[in-house]
C-alpha cells in the first residue's frame, strides 16, 4: 500500500477508474446516438413536412432537413402560396427553423 501525506491512494484508485470509465461510456453513447439517431430524425421530419405540404395541394417542392432546420425550395405562383407553405412547414412538430427559398413565378403588377 502506498501512502502519501496520510492519503490512501490504493483504496481510491478503483473509484477514480470507475468514474473515468463511466465518463468514457457516456461520451461514447452520446456520440453514437448523434451518429445513428440524427439521420432518422431528419428523415422523419422531412417526411412530415412533405406530407403536410402535399396534403394542401402544393407539389414540386424540394425539402431538405439539417438537424431540425428545414429548407424548402422550388417555385410557387404567389407570395401568399409561399407564405402558406412556410407556415404549414413550421407547424410540423420538431421543426426549429424554416429557410424559405421558394421562387415566385408570377408577380402581380397591382
Amino acid at each position: 500500500m502506498v501512502k502519501l501525506r496520510n492519503i490512501n491512494f490504493r483504496s481510491k484508485s478503483p473509484l477514480v477508474l470507475l468514474f473515468l470509465l463511466t465518463l468514457l461510456v457516456i461520451s461514447t453513447l452520446v456520440t453514437a446516438s448523434a451518429y445513428f439517431v440524427r439521420p432518422s430524425i431528419e428523415t422523419e421530419l422531412k417526411g412530415k413536412v412533405i406530407e403536410k405540404i402535399e396534403e394542401k395541394g402544393h407539389k414540386n417542392m424540394v425539402v431538405n432537413v439539417s438537424g431540425r432546420d428545414v429548407t424548402i425550395s422550388g417555385s410557387v405562383d404567389s407570395k401568399e402560396e409561399s407564405s402558406s407553405v412556410e407556415r404549414m412547414s413550421s407547424e410540423v412538430k420538431g421543426v426549429r427553423e424554416i429557410n424559405n427559398k421558394l421562387l415566385i413565378k408570377k408577380l402581380s403588377t397591382d
